[in-house]
C-alpha cells in the first residue's frame, strides 16, 4: 500500500484529491493533509510517507519547489508529483531541478491524478509534452512569442524595467518594445493591467518569497 502525503492550501483542491485516494483505496492510502510546503519534510521524517503531492504555491507563500528540493535531498528514494493550477511554462523545469518525479498542471492537464500516481509508482513517472493554453485579455497566449513569454515572466519577478533587462540581459529599449507589442496583442494599456491579466489567467507563477 501506497502511502500519500498531500500539501495544497486548497481546501477544495485537498477534498479532491483525498477523494481520488478514497476511489483507489486498493493501493494508496492518505498520509496526511497539509496546506503548508515546510510541513511536508516534517512529516516526511515520521517515515511513513511513500509519495508526496505538492503544490508550487502553499499556505504562507511557502513554496513547493523549495519543499521538493529538500525532501529529495532527504530521501532519495521518496516518489514526488509537483502540481500547480497555473499555465506557467516554466513550472516542468522547475520541478525536474528540484528532483520531482512527475509534474502536473492540475486545472489543464489531459490526464486524471490517478493516472499520474499510477505512473510516478511504475516507475515511469508523466510530464507533459508542452504547456497549457490560455487565454489573455484578446489572445491565446500560444500567440506569444518565446521572447514574450521570458519578458512576462521577467516583469512577473522583477516589475522594474531596468530590473527586467538586467535579468534577461537586454536593452531596456527592448524591454519596452515587448511590453508595448504584447499589451497591443492582448488589449491592455500598461504594465500593471498586463499585471493583472497574468495573474487573473494564472498564466505565470508568482514569485517565490
Amino acid at each position: 500500500m501506497t502511502r500519500v502525503l498531500i500539501v495544497d492550501d486548497e481546501r477544495n483542491i485537498l477534498k479532491a484529491y483525498e477523494a481520488d485516494i478514497r476511489r483507489a483505496s486498493d493501493r494508496y492510502e492518505l498520509a496526511d493533509s497539509l496546506t503548508h510546503a515546510a510541513d511536508a519534510v516534517l512529516a516526511c521524517s515520521r517515515g511513513d510517507v511513500d509519495l508526496v503531492i505538492l503544490d508550487i504555491n502553499t499556505a504562507r507563500g511557502e513554496s513547493g519547489i523549495e519543499a521538493a528540493a529538500k525532501l529529495r535531498k532527504n530521501w532519495p528514494d521518496l516518489k514526488i508529483i509537483i502540481a500547480t493550477s497555473y499555465a506557467d511554462a516554466y513550472a516542468p523545469r522547475q520541478a525536474r531541478e528540484a528532483g520531482a518525479d512527475s509534474f502536473w498542471y492540475k486545472d489543464h492537464s489531459p490526464v486524471d491524478l490517478l493516472e499520474v500516481m499510477d505512473a510516478v509508482m511504475a516507475g515511469s513517472g508523466y510530464w507533459p509534452k508542452e504547456a497549457p493554453v490560455v487565454v489573455l485579455g484578446r489572445i491565446e497566449s500560444s500567440a506569444l512569442t518565446d521572447a514574450e513569454v521570458e519578458v512576462l515572466h521577467a516583469l512577473v519577478e522583477c516589475v522594474s524595467i531596468r530590473r527586467m533587462a538586467e535579468k534577461l540581459f537586454i536593452e531596456e529599449s527592448t524591454v519596452k518594445s515587448h511590453l508595448k507589442n504584447i499589451c497591443n496583442k492582448v488589449g491592455c494599456g500598461s504594465k500593471t493591467e498586463l499585471l493583472i491579466l497574468l495573474m487573473e489567467a494564472k498564466f505565470v507563477l508568482p514569485p517565490r518569497r
